[in-house]
């Protein structure tokens, strides 16, 4: 009974973690637009992420492996696009030849093997780099933020919500399989969400801190010549 209750629990997490991947990425979008910059955002982090959940996501689908077992990546990559698309415009490279040549060869060898064009073992060998991929995307996007000394186009929201869906996954593989390979790769997607979030975190209140001492330096000043008139 004991165990029945919590497979109950870990389906409704695992639910919940599809449904969250929804918004996953919308933070930092709408914070994007709203700042009109793409400052600390590494693009090669971004095309880290995108290679590494295609290659899971095609990998799921040429399987046939039920839906719900991937569908988070789908959700994400969707999302992932758009954010591309914005840090590309604000970094003026939209309309770059190379941007419409990797455009094309992109979908197209997502064409290629969806439509078993392109044999489906290729997937296979790819599958074990994905986890170190999607590290190193992480670290980049930490190393973005340390060389920029700026994460205000970083939302945290975006990123809290990375930590808990991971951490969400831990419990889920846990106890469907406790597939320790899978449970060190969630525990180190954790680890490393929590270390983008806390870096943003840094450089978002330093900023902010800053910002509050130029003010009361400028009150000084203001102050001072109106005394002296």
């Amino acid at each position: 009974m004991e165990s029945q209750i919590v497979q109950v629990i870990a389906n409704v997490i695992s639910t919940l973690t599809v449904l969250s991947c929804l918004f996953l990425k919308v933070p930092q979008i709408m914070y994007m637009k709203k700042k009109k910059s793409a400052e600390g955002i590494y693009l090669q982090a971004m095309l880290m992420e995108i290679t590494g959940f295609t290659i899971v996501a095609l990998y799921n689908f040429t399987n046939q492996y039920s839906v719900m077992t991937y569908l988070e990546y789908p959700i994400i990559l969707l999302q992932i696009y758009v954010m591309l698309y914005y840090v590309m415009k604000f970094r003026g490279i939209l309309s770059a030849p190379i941007v419409l040549l990797g455009t094309m060869m992109y979908f197209g060898t997502i064409f290629g093997f969806a439509s078993e064009l392109l044999p489906k073992e290729i997937l296979s060998y790819l599958l074990p780099f994905c986890t170190p991929l999607s590290g190193t995307a992480k670290v980049t996007y930490i190393y973005g933020i340390v060389k920029a000394a700026n994460a205000d186009a970083v939302s945290l929201t975006t990123w809290i919500i990375s930590v808990l869906t991971n951490l969400s996954r831990l419990f889920t593989v846990y106890v469907d399989s406790a597939d320790i390979k899978l449970m060190f790769n969630f525990l180190v997607s954790t680890m490393l969400s929590a270390g983008v979030l806390t870096t943003a975190m840094y450089y978002q209140m330093r900023a902010m801190k800053n910002k509050g001492q130029r003010q009361q330096t400028h009150a000084s000043t203001d102050k001072h010549h109106y005394h002296k008139d």
